[in-house]
């Protein structure tokens, strides 16, 4: 499930919930349900209609046994986290077609051709993966008294993906930990008046995370950090305030796993980088550079127990320090894997679309709730191998289930569609409905699978029962023979795949089995998999898939009904929003600079100030947002009451609205 794609604000907390960015919704904003459409024939009379019946004890056994095999593959340190253009990505893709592959006994062919060769058949649609960050220009120096010094990239520091190509040579100076303001009224920037210290000119040491106890903990958060140290944020007040070029350090002392690792240009990135060099030394290197800049001596430790009890901007002046940096872009190549089980007679031509994605997080490089969980592999047995799994499962049992059907018996054609690149943005389902093997408006229904693998003791949740008319009476039966508890959500936006089809106006189903603190961390494995709750719930989507494909009636879309509730509210990230806004987001792509207004939910604060649907946010206050993960800082430190200068671009003309935040549940 895509994090850029769901950036979701919960009722608890900013949650980021698969890629990036589902229904964006900000603190304590439910949709209210849209209203039930008006009855619709939606299929024959309740006496004449047939329901696929459910899967026997027998049959869900062997299928839990097909699940445990399916995701101990995908799910396994071969394969690497799946990352679109890697090796384990592409070792995934192969996994996917081959199993396509041994349904063609049962007639399924590939589902796409290829451009040139007389149209080639191919299970393949290619299209181009995330760009990935290349560090072309890696440069830093400095002189003191005298004496140059130049330090080795890979070893001394690295640039970051927040880097500018640019270079930079000023005087150097501390400043903190570069938190404009938190909680308890701490600044790293007080005012020192006209003639005090001050980063303009200059090339600022920063130190990640915040002010530390004497162990090296928070001393603002229980457990981990508070969002105060968000690290692009920091850059951005250090570039506001004049500095040159930013250099961020892991502070000496600190309680985290990260100490004594490097970041680079993917590992810490932003949508849009800064115009001045972002790189980050080793702790060792820039205390060396510290104690012989400062012309007191003091150590970087000296100084971090300094601003751990209030801010302060520390000129290093005996140093002259030298940045440079430049990034290329790699676009590696990567694959949806797609097969037709292909339909009779009228209804041939129109499409049920079966969909998963197949990728996940590879070592960390998008999505990540816990930076120090980078490096790792992200193995992503429930996002989504468990998915994925019921979808090849279902590819075979329908496959052999239409051929025992009477060979001039209409039914839809059944397209099994398995989606790379969803944990960065939904890239690959929004290329295939932009590129679809018919006309978009021949796909009559879409059911999509992420996230199945963890069904526990709250509800399945399934989306998108009113985004057709009479869908929700038609899918009843389906799910009170199911012998599942099952939550109904009406509208099809969402944080997966569903949420392209949906965009163009296909109706959608969206089964997910829930949040849990394993998403997206390494500890997504195998062993958490409840594969009998996974075996129920893949045997569901195959019913209705196969009843909606014999089903003589059209699927007529309905638009509306907010989002698909697709986050556990009982499963906050760290980090606790006091706040709500009220807004859905429409477009997750990451194609626009900022976050653009899908929906607009009523009697919320921004509703209450005037924003609309199509307004592109750019700015809180006086910082920039880019996207939801800049934003959510700035958010979560947000206080009931304040009043934000949010800055949109609204037909493009901009424009500054100020919206009073209301507290959780909608008191001041």
């Amino acid at each position: 499930m895509s994090t850029r794609s769901l950036v979701r604000l919960s009722a608890a907390a900013l949650i980021l919930v698969c890629g990036v960015p589902a229904s964006l919704l900000i603190a304590g904003d439910t949709p209210s349900p849209a209203p039930a459409p008006a009855p619709a024939p939606a299929s024959a009379p309740a006496s004449n209609r047939v329901v696929a019946a459910p899967a026997t004890e027998e049959v869900l056994a062997a299928d839990e046994a097909k699940f445990k095999a399916h995701i101990g593959t995908l799910a396994s340190n071969e394969y690497e986290g799946r990352y679109p253009g890697t090796k384990g990505g592409k070792m995934a893709a192969d996994y996917v077609q081959y199993h396509f592959e041994q349904l063609a006994k049962y007639g399924v062919v590939p589902a796409f051709t290829e451009e040139g060769d007389g149209g080639k058949k191919t299970y393949r649609q290619p299209f181009q993966a995330p760009a990935k960050n290349v560090a072309e220009k890696q440069e830093f120096s400095y002189t003191i008294d005298g004496a140059a010094k130049s330090l080795v990239a890979g070893t001394d520091f690295n640039i970051l993906g927040f880097a500018g190509n640019t270079d930079a040579t000023a005087p150097l100076a501390f400043a903190g930990y570069g938190i404009t303001m938190a909680d308890d009224g701490y600044t790293s920037y007080p005012d020192t008046g006209e003639n005090g210290p001050s980063l303009e000119g200059k090339i600022a040491i920063v130190l990640r995370f915040e002010p530390m106890t004497e162990e090296g903990t928070s001393r603002w958060a229980k457990e981990g950090w508070s969002f105060a140290a968000g690290l692009e944020p920091k850059v951005g007040s250090a570039v506001r305030r004049g500095a040159k070029g930013v250099i961020i350090v892991n502070p000496p002392g600190a309680k985290d796993d990260r100490m004594g690792k490097l970041e680079d240009v993917n590992s810490l990135t932003s949508r849009e980088p800064y115009e001045v060099p972002v790189v980050m030394m080793t702790t060792e290197a820039a205390e060396a550079l510290v104690k012989a800049a400062d012309p007191q001596g003091r150590s970087l430790l000296d100084l971090r127990k300094l601003v751990d009890k209030e801010g302060a901007i520390v000129e290093l002046s005996k140093a002259t320090v030298t940045l440079g940096s430049k990034i290329g872009k790699l676009r590696p190549m990567t694959d949806n894997v797609g097969a037709v089980l292909p339909g009779v007679g009228e209804l041939k031509d129109r499409y049920i679309v079966l969909g998963a994605h197949y990728d996940h997080l590879g070592t960390g490089l998008v999505g990540v709730r816990f930076p120090s969980d980078r490096g790792q592999i992200f193995h992503g047995a429930d996002d989504n191998a468990s998915g994925t799994s019921g979808l090849l499962i279902n590819a075979a049992k329908l496959a052999e289930e239409f051929s025992k059907l009477p060979p001039d018996q209409p039914r839809r054609s059944v397209l099994f569609l398995a989606f790379s690149a969803e944990e960065s943005g939904l890239n690959g389902s929004r290329y295939y409905t932009q590129h679809p093997i018919a006309p978009i408006g021949q796909h009559d229904y879409m059911i999509n699978t992420d996230m199945i693998g963890r069904l526990a003791d709250k509800p399945l949740e399934a989306g998108g029962v009113a985004t057709a008319e009479g869908l929700s009476d038609w899918l009843n039966p389906y799910f009170e023979s199911s012998g599942l508890k099952i939550a109904a959500k009406p509208g099809g936006m969402g944080p997966s795949d569903h949420a392209s089809f949906y965009a163009v106006s296909v109706p959608v189903l969206f089964l997910f089995s829930g949040m849990h603190p394993e998403y997206h961390r390494p500890t997504d494995t195998p062993d958490l998999i409840n594969y009998r709750g996974a075996a129920q719930i893949a045997d569901l989507a195959k019913r209705i898939a196969r009843d909606a494909a014999l089903r003589p009636e059209p699927f007529t879309f309905v638009a509306g009904g907010g989002a698909s509730a697709a986050t556990n509210n009982d499963q906050p990230a760290p980090g606790r929003s006091r706040v709500r806004f009220g807004i859905a987001p429409g477009d997750y792509s990451g194609d626009e600079k900022g976050v653009l207004v899908g929906e607009v939910l009523p009697d919320t604060p921004a509703a209450k100030a005037g924003l609309k649907k199509n307004d592109l946010i750019i700015k809180w206050n006086d910082n920039r947002i880019v996207g939801v993960e800049e934003w959510m800082p700035y958010f979560n430190a947000a206080k009931p009451g304040d009043v934000v200068k949010v800055t949109v671009l609204r037909e493009k003309q901009e424009m500054v609205i100020d919206v009073t935040l209301e507290a959780r549940g909608g008191a001041r």
